[in-house]
């Protein structure tokens, strides 16, 4: 940090808040890390899909994950001496899946799925000994995930209709979790382990080709995602079974028209425009928040755009004039608290743009 000043009201205070009890031994070494981290991983895996009738199908698989990690840091401050850290850890699970689909009519296919899935563990390196000692885990396990499933695919009237959908409960186990809370370790983030959860909801998306012009496209997502139990046991960080995991909305949901008619020769001129909404959601799973900061409920919020655009039928040519966000909506889409203050990430405003492309090779067509 060239230029760090070692002196006056300011360095005062910050240096009372790391603890600093002289200066360090250079003005411009405050801290230096040099870290490697190596991981290999290994896959075996088989899956096998039988029609047991015409309409009756199961399909079976199973994947196996082996995984060893380590890394190597050398940190310190300069008024402490560097430590060197070595961490190493290794992780192996078995993911299987069951699933059956049926075809009741032609056009209509039923089916139901267990699968479960695995996201690897890892280390927690370079954590001061303070860190430790209140309750930063040298490492963190692997969480899992088991997927229910039920759901239908169909096609109607002559495929005019597109209609699927499907329900689903998630069991989560482990789940790990991005902590940052100075009251557990003031000098950095870390990963935990901090509890079980579950997730259930359902999903549905529509498309209609009202006529050989007009298109319309509607999708819908709920979720209802909590945390279920504490395991992290930490007297500063206590969980709340029954609260929403963050960053999880209850509803997400968005629709399209789009209308394209010939205009001559082999172009094609089209209009299209689209609308997604996300629902609110925490940024936080205390309700006291993880730092000493409220915790934030992001409101909900909509967007829409704009496109209108020329393309050639044997898709060479493409020009389209657009707006991303037709009404300038502000919304909040990330909320960070882990920097001692809080930070919202703001959307992109309204932008009007062109945009052209050429094509080059064989058309769709086979020219």
């Amino acid at each position: 940090m060239p230029g760090l000043q070692t002196s006056g009201q300011q360095w005062q205070a910050f240096a009372s808040y790391y603890g600093q009890i002289s200066v360090p031994v250079e003005s411009d070494d405050w801290y230096s890390t040099v870290g490697r981290s190596d991981y290999w991983q290994t896959t075996e895996f088989a899956n096998v899909t039988l029609d047991v009738t015409p309409r009756l199908s199961v399909e079976a698989g199973t994947v196996h994950f082996h995984s060893k990690f380590e890394t190597q840091v050398l940190t310190g401050y300069g008024y402490a001496p560097p430590t060197a850290i070595l961490a190493p850890g290794s992780s192996s699970k078995w993911n299987s899946k069951l699933g059956l689909s049926y075809k009741v009519l032609n056009d209509l296919l039923v089916y139901a799925i267990a699968s479960q899935g695995f996201r690897d563990g890892g280390v927690n390196s370079g954590i001061p000994a303070p860190c430790v000692k209140n309750g930063v885990p040298s490492r963190f396990l692997p969480d899992t995930v088991t997927n229910y499933e039920i759901g239908w695919k169909s096609s109607l009237f002559a495929k005019q209709l597109i209609w699927n959908g499907a329900l689903y409960y998630m069991p989560w186990k482990n789940l790990q979790s991005f902590l940052y809370d100075p009251a557990i370790c003031a000098a950095t983030s870390f990963n935990a382990n901090i509890g079980d959860a579950r997730v259930y909801g359902a999903e549905s998306n529509i498309k209609y080709q009202a006529t050989e012009h007009w298109s319309v496209a509607l999708s819908a997502s709920y979720n209802d995602s909590r945390v279920q139990t504490d395991i992290f046991y930490n007297p500063n960080f206590q969980l709340a079974p029954g609260e929403r995991l963050p960053y999880v909305p209850y509803f997400n949901w968005s629709a399209n028209a789009r209308y394209e008619a010939p205009l001559r020769d082999d172009f094609k001129g089209y209009v299209q425009f689209d609308i997604a909404h996300k629902g609110d959601m925490w940024n936080d799973l205390l309700t006291n928040g993880s730092n000493g900061l409220p915790r934030v409920l992001q409101p909900g919020y909509s967007t829409m755009n704009l496109r209108l655009g020329l393309n050639q039928t044997a898709s060479r040519w493409m020009g389209e004039f657009y707006i991303t966000n037709l009404a300038n909506k502000n919304a909040v889409i990330y909320t960070n608290q882990g920097n001692f203050d809080l930070r919202q990430t703001r959307n992109e405003p309204r932008v009007f743009g062109l945009r052209l492309s050429y094509r080059w090779g064989k058309g769709v067509k086979g020219e």
